[in-house]
């Protein structure tokens, strides 16, 4: 008798204390990690607090979007393969006067109770909805994690039927990436007037490789234009920066996953330090905060910190126009690179 109390006392407690683990907040990692073909999170539907992230980016649409990326959840124990990725995700506020969106800002760690998980166009969001009593807490100071340095190879364009005219990408292997803060080095811009909204392009890099890109969040484009000013057919980037998405409607032809840039300073032009779209002597000023000294080892390549650490009182968000021999590091050969750069009127005699 005792013994069978004691049982049933134990599995009263180890059922409690499984409804106090399923009501633990869940790390973006655990939201957004699927081994779903379509990509779609295991909590789609679901109401769900989430751990949170660091705002890495915000961007004002008619639902303010904010970007949150945790570093430290455990991405790589749910996908070894993978270990720095699905740690990102966005977020829409729908709460008008946007009291999540306003009062945040980049850096904070930001928690949620009561969003919606939802699947949307092929993205995971969560959704900060007012009819869900949602909630949020923020802790200031934190460093905005380093971005993940990716190829075009790593999320492909979409092969083309032009019989159908359909658009599809040949697999998903790009989805741990998604909503992620990424880099891609070494592009020039290929063809344009591409996707749903024929504002796609595409960049491709020195081995071939192509991707699509696309600056409808980029807020320092015009919102009437469908590119930002520095994306013209033949334009070098010695770096490109911004967040991979994934654009899904089957029924209308179209899947396919694109970097979407945030920013004129996610277009890295090489030597273009104060972000203007050229290259002249005001630019050694930025050359000069950003110099590394020699950090990679002769014939390798590295990414420093720095690129996505610079400091606070400078706007552009990375060095990655300043690495003008792509190595990795901002050095006297880059000294050397810019020179050759230099517009015409601003060369050394």
């Amino acid at each position: 008798m005792r013994n069978s109390t004691l049982a049933l006392m134990l599995g009263l407690i180890g059922t409690v204390v499984d409804r106090v683990q399923a009501a633990d907040p869940l790390t973006i990692c655990e939201l957004q990690y699927t081994a779903n073909t379509n990509g779609a999170s295991y909590y789609d539907g679901q109401i769900v607090d989430c751990a949170g992230g660091i705002v890495v980016g915000k961007t004002a649409t008619t639902q303010p979007r904010l970007f949150l990326q945790d570093p430290f959840c455990a991405g790589a124990a749910l996908d070894p393969e993978h270990p720095d990725a699905w740690c990102g995700i966005q977020v829409k506020d729908w709460t008008w006067p946007f009291a999540l969106y306003d009062n945040v800002e980049i850096g904070d760690w930001v928690s949620l109770t009561n969003v919606l998980v939802e699947e949307y166009v092929g993205v995971t969001f969560l959704q900060y909805q007012a009819s869900h009593s949602p909630g949020f807490t923020k802790i200031p100071g934190y460093g905005i994690p380093d971005p993940i340095f990716i190829s075009p190879a790593d999320f492909p364009a979409p092969a083309h039927d032009p019989q159908a005219d359909t658009w599809f990408v040949a697999d998903h292997a790009a989805e741990p990436y998604e909503s992620l803060r990424v880099v891609i080095r070494d592009v020039i811009v290929g063809d344009m007037d591409l996707g749903k909204a024929r504002d796609n392009y595409v960049l491709q890099d020195t081995g071939g490789n192509t991707c699509w890109v696309a600056d409808y969040m980029n807020d320092d484009k015009p919102a009437w234009e469908d590119y930002h000013e520095f994306v013209s057919l033949g334009q070098e980037f010695c770096g490109v920066a911004g967040l991979l998405e994934q654009y899904t409607r089957i029924e209308n032809g179209w899947d396919y996953y694109q970097l979407v840039t945030l920013a004129a300073a996610g277009l890295a032009i090489c030597g273009d330090g104060n972000v203007d779209g050229d290259t002249t002597i005001a630019d050694l000023e930025r050359l000069t905060v950003c110099l590394t000294g020699q950090i990679c080892p002769p014939g390798e390549v590295c990414n420093p910190p720095s690129w996505s650490l610079p400091p606070a009182d400078l706007p552009p968000l990375h060095c990655l126009m300043m690495d003008v021999d792509q190595d990795g590091d901002v050095d006297l050969h880059d000294f050397a690179g810019l020179q050759g750069l230099l517009t015409q009127e601003d060369r050394p005699l």
